[in-house]
Formats: C-alpha cells, structure tokens, sequence
C-alpha cells in the first residue's frame, strides 16, 4: 500500500495539479481550470506521495451543500485507493462543516467515476444533456449528509 498523506493544498502544489488536471481532461485548459480550483474552491485537497501530488479533490461551498468541481488522480496511480481516500477525506470534511448534501456531476460513460461514487453512497439524481463540451451527457448525482 502506498503511504499517501491526504493534506491541504499549498501552493507548490500548484504545478502538479495542473499536470493532473491536462492529463485527466485533455479538453481543457489545465492553467485556467487549476486556477479557478484555486480561487474558487471552498476546499483543496490532495494526496502527496513523497512531496509530490498524485491526486487532488476540489469542492465549493453553496451553504448547505458543497460540491465537487474536479477530482482526479494522476493515471499512473489509479487502481490503488487514492480516489477513494480523497472521496472520504472530502465526505467527512462536509460532514464537519454541516452539510447536507454534496453534488457532482459525471460522465455517463464514466463508468469506473460512478462506481466509486455509488460505493460511498452517492446516488444519481437527473441527468444533464449535452453537459461536455463534446456533447456526452452527464449524471449527476448526490450524496445526503442529513442524519449521518
């Protein structure tokens, strides 16, 4: 198992994420999307491996809920339970803050994304058409914080 500590974002960081952010959406602009993690993240978290960022988590504040804008973990090392220490941290970060529910959306195609968000009690709400770029539909979906 790898020893990954799950911390805040620092601004070293920064370099890494944006690496993370092109691999993992190609389709984007990896400089400006870091940034508006950055800015307009209520939460940065990532996961270090060594000094180095492997995988990183990024939420915003909207009271009651939070939501999750990007998440991703670097291709090398997916597969190995750092997605879903980076889904818990985030979880019980929200749990502490008060809220009631917190909200993503995913590919439909993205099968591999749904799986984990279902294992930790996600659950698909609506569907968004035409939510990417290239026109693929996305699900979104929700985790309820209430009671737990």
């Amino acid at each position: 198992m790898l020893s990954v500590v799950i911390r805040d974002y620092e601004v070293r960081d920064f370099k890494d994420i944006v690496a993370i952010d092109a691999e993992a959406f190609g389709d984007r602009n990896p400089v400006y999307d870091a940034y508006i993690y950055v800015t307009f993240g209520s939460d940065l978290i990532v996961a270090d491996l060594g000094g180095a960022v492997v995988g990183y988590i990024a939420l915003v504040d909207y009271g009651k809920e939070a939501k999750i804008i990007s998440f991703a973990v670097k291709r090398e090392f997916r597969g190995k339970g750092i997605g879903s220490k980076l889904l818990k941290a985030a979880i019980e970060r929200c749990k502490q803050r008060g809220k009631e529910r917190i909200l993503l959306e995913v590919r439909v195609s993205n099968v591999v994304a749904q799986r984990l968000y279902k294992k930790n009690g996600f659950k698909i709400i609506d569907v968004i058409p035409n939510y990417y770029n290239d026109g693929e539909d996305a699900y979104l979906m929700a985790l309820d914080l209430k009671g737990q």
